[in-house]
């Protein structure tokens, strides 16, 4: 009934979400009476300039943070009611980051980075190092997994964090500014490689990114500005033709 249950709904429900920060005295709205939706194995781009509610929408998504009004229906289930406990899990069971920086351990290896995220989130603990390296080699890193992060490039970095957070094989990828730290080609190669792999694997990805260059990996891009949407738009430039060369990121 749950897998019914989830092929008829959307992954992500958001509706009428709001966001306030207090500021001494000053009421700040991040985000103002926010919706929209994203279906079963959509890779949708939040777009929008510095300050207009992008990673605070993220972090509200991810359970990092409370709204103010609102709902954040994650398969069904309103996670803005959650407890502090629900959100702990529910960020161990359905959720995965990228992160701009990477948050790479800089004393453990890439194998030892991606082991130490699945002991830390799954109960059977047997296969982790074999989970480790399919998901490494999943991103053309099998001859650098016992290399340290300084001695990687800052794509391959990248690459060891998006192993890490597939490697839990979460329902959802939220991915913020995967690219910042990248120069334009190895970013490109990057969300190339999240794209491809999330299509391949079936995950939901919310992604944040102020780079227009990029918008040719989203199946949609949601734009924001001063806390409300502006714009919804599928990506009328992707087609099917299109997955082969959006897909070649082989050499990151």
């Amino acid at each position: 009934m749950s897998n019914l249950k989830e092929a008829l709904n959307p992954v992500i429900r958001i509706e009428n979400l709001t966001k306030n920060y207090k500021l001494g005295e000053l009421s700040i709205c991040a985000l103002d009476n926010v919706s929209f939706s994203v279906d079963s194995g959509e890779m949708v781009f939040i777009m929008g300039p510095s300050g207009s509610g992008k990673t605070t929408l993220i972090n509200l998504v991810g359970g990092i943070d409370h709204p103010t009004n609102g709902t954040i229906e994650i398969i069904g289930e309103d996670i803005a009611k959650y407890t502090d406990k629900e959100l702990t899990l529910y960020r161990k069971k359905r959720l995965a980051f990228v992160f701009q920086f990477y948050s790479l351990i800089p004393t453990l290896t890439a194998r030892e980075n991606v082991e130490l995220t699945l002991e830390l989130t799954l109960r059977k603990r047997r296969n982790i190092s074999k989970i480790a390296e399919e998901h490494l080699t999943l991103v053309g890193l099998e001859d650098r997994m016992d290399n340290f992060p300084f001695q990687l490039s800052g794509g391959e970095r990248q690459r060891v964090a998006i192993a890490r957070a597939l490697a839990k094989s979460p329902d959802i990828l939220l991915v913020d500014e995967p690219t910042g730290q990248l120069d334009q080609k190895t970013g490109d190669n990057v969300v190339s490689l999240i794209r491809k792999i999330a299509k391949e694997k079936k995950k939901t990805v919310l992604l944040v990114t102020h780079d227009h260059e990029l918008e040719c990996y989203a199946d949609r891009v949601i734009r924001l500005r001063s806390g409300q949407i502006v714009a919804d738009d599928t990506n009328s430039l992707l087609s099917s033709t299109d997955e082969g060369t959006l897909s070649n990121a082989a050499n990151i």
